[in-house]
């Protein structure tokens, strides 16, 4: 398997020891599962601002700042800091909703994180804009960058799944003309919503082969996983008739779907989960996670509107599509599922918010007025193992999750008061949660993963000048990446 972390893509579980280490999936990766816990500047810590031209070192990030880790106070005894320092970074664009979703550690050990641009983003010199993505080394310095498409909303890279051969499968939406190996990809319905992406692109950033679907609906590709006999499954959702190569599916609202590729992307096999009897009481629409199991299987989970606001799913489907397990969760208000991570010995973890009440397995939780984050561990079977829910006085909003190679969990997001701030919170393996972080700025994370043996990787969105513990950064709606390591 290969080494893996991404805020919303998944890689094999369940039986390899060497899986792969994934904010959206995997683990049990031994290698470059996460060990620690706490987490605070690290020994050599900097902070660097990139400008226009694609330069470190900018006035923000003058010089280098942080001094050795203060120490782990958790579980796992924080993070050494022997495989690199830790640093925060930004890239700054011209755009309102630029933002980072996406995070995964390649095969040559380079951080890979993906997003989107609505306006010109200045990367090592050269102009992109829409769909990006960026190398970075380990210790924080942009490499190399690709981009697809032009300045437009939900023109974006929503997930990364890293190969052994140091490519990297990379999937995405588009709302604006895209040329690519020749191609022409023009926007079913521009003005309704995207069309989506699936593409292979090598380690040079060279797009080895891209395929585009879409309908007359609002059309996402969510999560990517690598199978171990090299097929790529996506996943997402679709709305309105969608045709991904084996013919045409009628996804009616938002519905999910899961379509499998071969090592060259070819069309496998794909399935659309549109209502039917047994699954209009609680459709399984807005898919938001993925997590492939070591037998073949598929978890998928998301949310879907009831009757009460929204509640959450999770759903084990075979190889072949069937439905294998199904449960829902909540009872009134909302429960939001927003990741999912596949643990070690087989079944997945979900994380997300609520505010309300809602029940996982093991009695009802009701979050009493304010919104917390969750999550909730099952088995390979789909039973309930533990779950907590957590936050105190602030509104927490959960985006991705990690799970490192002790069993313990990231999970990150924002919390808001006043504004919006980045928000980080480990959990122990059996589900005590520690005390969130918020940091000193504004803005939210979309992505996490654990990487080496004793750091993690952060990304999303900054939205004004903050400071990770490396100095001062930031300006308004730019890129951001943090590397924590004790």
């Amino acid at each position: 398997m290969t080494v893996a972390c991404d805020g919303r893509v998944v890689g094999g579980i369940g039986e390899d020891e060497n899986g792969s280490t994934s904010s959206g999936g995997a683990g049990e990766g031994s290698a470059q599962g996460s060990a620690g816990v706490g987490h605070a500047a690290g020994t050599g810590g900097s902070s660097a601002e990139v400008g226009s031209s694609g330069a470190t070192g900018g006035a923000a990030g003058a010089g280098t700042s942080g001094g050795p880790g203060a120490g782990g106070d958790g579980p796992g005894g924080g993070f050494p800091s022997e495989d690199g320092p830790g640093y925060s970074v930004v890239f700054p664009g011209e755009g309102v909703n630029d933002s980072l979703y996406a995070a995964a550690l390649d095969a040559q050990g380079r951080l890979v994180v993906g997003g989107g641009a609505d306006g010109t983003l200045s990367l090592k010199g050269e102009d992109h804009a829409g769909a990006v993505l960026m190398w970075l080394s380990p210790s924080g310095e942009l490499v190399q960058a690709r981009s697809f498409g032009s300045a437009a909303y939900d023109t974006q890279v929503n997930g990364i799944a890293p190969l052994a051969d140091g490519s990297i499968i990379a999937v995405g939406t588009y709302r604006t003309t895209v040329a690519i190996r020749g191609e022409i990809w023009v926007p079913t319905n521009e003005n309704w919503g995207p069309d989506m992406f699936v593409m292979k692109v090598a380690a040079d950033g060279e797009v080895i082969w891209a395929r585009h679907f879409g309908g007359m609906g609002y059309d996402v590709a969510e999560s990517a996983a690598v199978a171990p006999n090299g097929d790529v499954v996506v996943s997402g959702y679709a709305n309105g008739a969608i045709d991904f190569g084996g013919g045409v599916h009628d996804a009616g609202g938002d519905n999910a779907f899961l379509l499998t590729l071969d090592a060259d992307g070819g069309y496998v096999t794909s399935q659309v989960f549109s209502p039917r009897s047994d699954l209009d009481t609680w459709p399984m629409t807005n898919a938001t996670g993925m997590a492939l199991g070591g037998d073949g299987t598929v978890w998928l989970t998301g949310y879907a509107a009831q009757s009460f606001g929204y509640g959450s799913y999770l759903t084990q489907v075979s190889p072949t599509g069937q439905i294998l397990t199904r449960e829902p969760f909540g009872v009134d208000g909302y429960t939001l599922a927003n990741d999912m991570s596949g643990v070690r010995g087989g079944g997945a973890l979900i994380v997300g918010y609520m505010n309300g009440t809602a029940d996982f397995g093991g009695g009802s939780r009701d979050t009493l007025g304010s919104t917390k984050l969750f999550a909730a561990r099952f088995g390979p079977g789909g039973e309930p193992m533990w779950s907590s829910v957590f936050g105190d006085g602030a509104d927490y909003y959960a985006r991705a999750s990690a799970v490192a190679a002790d069993g313990g969990v990231f999970i990150t997001g924002g919390a808001h008061g006043a504004l919006e701030s980045p928000m980080l919170v480990r959990l122990a393996a059996d589900g005590t949660p520690g005390e969130p972080e918020v940091f000193d700025a504004p803005g939210r994370f979309f992505a996490v993963c654990t990487g080496g043996e004793h750091s993690v990787y952060l990304a999303g969105q900054l939205d004004g000048p903050g400071d990770f513990g490396f100095g001062p950064v930031g300006g308004q709606r730019e890129l951001v990446v943090v590397r924590l390591v004790r």
